[in-house]
């Protein structure tokens, strides 16, 4: 029986032709579909400004399949576009922009009901694991019709959450509201990440410090931290250098209850670089390099942003390379080796990634179930799908390296850095919507037969 989704995409993945001329957005993918497809996708009003016919110059060169056009694609539309188009799912895709969906579900229910009735679930909308105040979208202030302002929605955020919860109530919502929201506070994964690190993987991390405007006045540390807030977006986050005195960051107010934290400058990431763990139905689909800013930075380089991986280092090898040889080009391509070394320094990566998230899933899942929310509502996204960044760490006692965790993305928001290679979102689409398909359906208050508790 075929499920139709409604696709709401982040509007933040919204681009103009200009904008994808002006700059390469790991988001966004050149690729070919069939002219037909192309025609289809370019007459949907509610994707502008996620698609684009790619010209003859903006093709590169690359040979066009006969009955195919190059297109400039956002890598969410090619991943359901993929899946709607593929014989292997049971999932068809019907797409809405944000603007419309916000004004939607503040329908009145029965209305709401209705006009949701042919969806088995929603996907997409804002990422509500971000601060809503550095949003792509401008929320009303306030309910007053004299404040209106320079707000692009008719809606509060507090009132679009509402109507979010009234809408889990109609249908399944991918990702969940409430998880998100909980995931929006940085502390709350930090906590859980710490934990794991010392109980399960048994693994160094960066220390993390809570701030306040208090004990933040004339904090002078003699080492180089990370000041950043909570739900913040990467590009926000301060350094301090060593031994410089530290100023509270200014408009506090416009933040909320997002708190500040400080961890340690990690010289580690910045020389050796991320990995980029893509993870379907929590194990490993793929990885991408993101090598450190001192490799990025320097003006001779050619490495690219974001590659995939192909061979890696273990820890043991990658820290006795690091120490002999400390001018090396990029730490994260691997040359030589046996198979057996390199199939064990793969394995060595995913036991902690699949022991690290399975883990983490259980906190986050206790802690929803704390707040005594429905019981169909506690299942976690990140069983779906999840993006675990890596990097490595030394560990002052033993002064090996070890992996932690730098970051945890989910949901529509979630990069997948299609502009590295077509076939992977392809790949990806496939493996996401068979578990996908299971998790919406326990969710689904329509086919509930007893309370739940």
């Amino acid at each position: 029986m075929t499920k139709v989704i409604l696709v709401v995409p982040d509007p933040g993945r919204k681009k103009t032709q200009a904008q994808l001329q002006q700059q390469t957005y790991a988001d966004w993918v050149l690729t070919s579909l069939p002219q037909k497809e192309v025609d289809y996708l370019l007459r949907i009003v509610d994707l502008d400004g996620m698609i684009f016919a790619a010209t003859t110059r903006q093709s590169h060169g690359k040979e066009i399949p006969e009955g195919h056009k190059m297109v400039h694609i956002n890598e969410v539309l090619l991943m359901w576009h993929t899946i709607d188009m593929s014989p292997k799912t049971n999932l068809q895709a019907c797409y809405m922009n944000f603007k419309t969906f916000t004004e939607i579900i503040h329908m009145r229910l029965d209305k709401l009901q209705a006009a949701m009735k042919k969806y088995a679930a929603v996907w997409g909308g804002l990422d509500l694991t971000k601060n809503h105040r550095e949003a792509p979208v401008l929320f009303r202030h306030s309910d007053s019709s004299r404040d209106q302002g320079d707000s692009t929605l008719c809606c509060t955020f507090e009132k679009y959450i509402r109507a979010l919860r009234r809408l889990e109530g109609v249908l399944p919502v991918w990702p969940g509201i409430l998880e998100c929201r909980a995931a929006s506070h940085d502390c709350n994964t930090i906590g859980l990440l710490d934990s794991i690190a010392r109980d399960v993987t048994k693994s160094h991390r960066p220390i993390t410090q809570l701030l306040t405007p208090e004990t933040f006045s004339g904090l002078h540390e003699h080492r180089s931290v990370v000041v950043k807030r909570e739900a913040s977006a990467t590009r926000q986050h301060l350094k301090y250098s060593r031994n410089k005195k530290m100023k509270m960051p200014t408009n506090l107010e416009k933040h909320g209850d997002y708190r500040l934290f400080m961890q340690p400058y990690v010289e580690e990431w910045d020389q050796i670089g991320q990995w980029r763990c893509l993870m379907v139905d929590q194990a490993v689909f793929c990885i991408f390099l993101h090598p450190g800013s001192s490799t990025l930075l320097d003006p001779d380089s050619e490495v690219l942003a974001h590659s995939l991986q192909e061979d890696g280092w273990s820890l043991k090898e990658l820290g006795v390379l690091r120490k002999s040889n400390p001018d090396q080009y990029n730490f994260m391509i691997r040359e030589g080796g046996t198979r057996a070394e390199i199939a064990a320094a793969e394995t060595e990566m995913r036991r902690f990634l699949v022991a690290t998230l399975a883990i983490l899933i259980q906190g986050e899942e206790t802690l929803l179930g704390r707040e005594n929310i429905e019981k169909r509502l506690q299942p976690s996204s990140l069983r779906v799908s999840a993006r675990v960044d890596l990097s490595v760490i030394t560990d002052p006692e033993s002064q090996e390296l070890c992996y932690f965790v730098t970051g945890i993305s989910r949901g529509p928001a979630m990069v997948l850095y299609g502009s590295v290679d077509a076939n992977t979102i392809r790949r990806y689409a496939l493996e996401f919507a068979r578990p996908f398909e299971s998790w919406i359906g326990p969710r689904d208050p329509r086919l509930q037969t007893t309370p739940s508790t």
